[in-house]
């Protein structure tokens, strides 16, 4: 009789066959690959990219209309039409019109901070006044455009509330700003500290100064005459 250890060896049954993916499975000779973490990633990327192009589309047309006919003439149903997608895929992204619109109005002042980041970098070589100028121009320019100041000087504060419109508003452009005055400080041009007061000031000026000339008519200042004031008022040079 052989020893119980070998007894109980010969008595296991082999372990049962376990598969782990990725696997190569064996049929009728040949074998195929399945690489399922691959391909799920693959997917899962595809399928984030699809979505962004999605919400870029619904926004694109969104701020179209919202700028030709207002938030209050603009119905969810027509911007899904004009972005080429359900009213369910609108909603996937959107709770509802107004998150639409907050959405749209935050797209415009990230992009408005950009162009004005932008324009001071491109001037940064010929000192900090001109890029600083440069900056506050880009700024005006782009509050002047018929889109912005339709979505965003005349619905947002209706739509969103004055507290969450300025929140924003002053919630991305107010670093630039006080960057801007910083470096007006550091190369010995701004007339006093660049306080977070002044920045607050400067800031309400250039939004009211965006305000006036939207609405241009024969007797408004013209851009340079606002940025010569502006300038006046901050430092001891003049505007060039």
């Amino acid at each position: 009789m052989p020893p119980p250890t070998t007894m109980t060896s010969a008595m296991t049954p082999p372990p049962p066959h376990t598969c782990r993916l990725p696997v190569c499975i064996v049929l009728a000779g040949s074998s195929v690959k399945v690489d399922t973490g691959e391909a799920h990633g693959t997917l899962a990327k595809r399928s984030a990219k699809d979505a962004e192009a999605t919400r870029r589309r619904i926004l694109a047309a969104a701020l179209e209309l919202f700028a030709t006919t207002g938030y209050s003439g603009t119905s969810t149903t027509a911007v899904a039409r004009a972005a080429g997608v359900t009213r369910g895929a609108l909603y996937h992204h959107f709770a509802d019109k107004a998150a639409l619109f907050r959405a749209v109005f935050l797209e415009l002042e990230e992009e408005l901070d950009e162009a004005a980041n932008g324009a001071a970098l491109a001037r940064a070589g010929e000192g900090v006044l001109a890029a600083f100028l440069a900056g506050c121009s880009a700024c005006l320019d782009f509050m002047s455009r018929p889109d912005y100041h339709q979505v965003a000087m005349v619905d947002a504060p209706a739509v969103l509330g004055s507290a969450a419109w300025h929140e924003i508003d002053a919630g991305i452009g107010m670093k630039t700003m006080q960057a801007g005055l910083g470096a007006l400080d550091a190369g010995g041009l701004l007339r006093g500290p660049p306080s977070p007061a002044l920045a607050v000031l400067v800031f309400g000026a250039l939004t009211e100064a965006g305000i006036t000339l939207s609405r241009a008519d024969d007797g408004s200042p013209t851009k340079a005459e606002l940025l010569g004031a502006l300038v006046g008022l901050l430092t001891n040079q003049p505007a060039t």
